[in-house]
């Protein structure tokens, strides 16, 4: 009897000390991971505030108000620099391509006769933004398409 209840006993205590061991690991992996992280990008940070500004710009334009100009940073989304690895030189000319549209939408924003017109213009800046979204960094495509304006609102 003796016997069964030592086995027991040392059978429950590796029991607690491999699954101590095994959060022990996990919080070291956690950490490493979180330790891994790099600062975000220029491209990246430009690309939140042109976010926050878009979902601003688009209250504007529900309530009928004409757009005002964009910071000059807009205008230089190609010369932000951009994460490590996420536009090639072998794919640089698609992301130039993308963002001269982007130049030419805002443009056509500000440029706009009629609130209309704006609105029009605004939902053509957020394709662009989508389309770019599906060659170089899908993960923003949920944020992008919420920025939608419907036209008949």
């Amino acid at each position: 009897m003796r016997k069964i209840v030592v086995i027991g006993c040392l059978a429950g205590a590796s029991f607690f000390i491999g699954c101590n061991q095994t959060e022990q690991a996990e919080s070291e992996v956690t950490e490493s991971k979180t330790l891994e992280m790099s600062e975000e990008s220029e491209l990246a940070l430009l690309m939140r505030e042109m976010y926050d500004s878009n979902l601003e710009l688009k209250k504007k334009l529900q309530n009928g108000e004409m757009p005002p100009s964009f910071p000059e940073d807009f205008y230089t989304l190609h010369e932000a620099v951009s994460t490590k690895g996420m536009i090639s030189d072998k794919n640089r000319s698609t992301f130039e391509a993308l963002a001269e549209q982007y130049r030419n939408d805002l443009k056509e924003i500000e440029n706009a006769a009629t609130p209309a017109h704006a609105k029009i213009a605004y939902n053509e800046m957020v394709m662009t933004c989508a389309s770019c979204h599906q060659v170089y960094c899908q993960g923003p495509l949920p944020k992008i398409k919420r920025m939608k304006l419907n036209l008949n609102e």
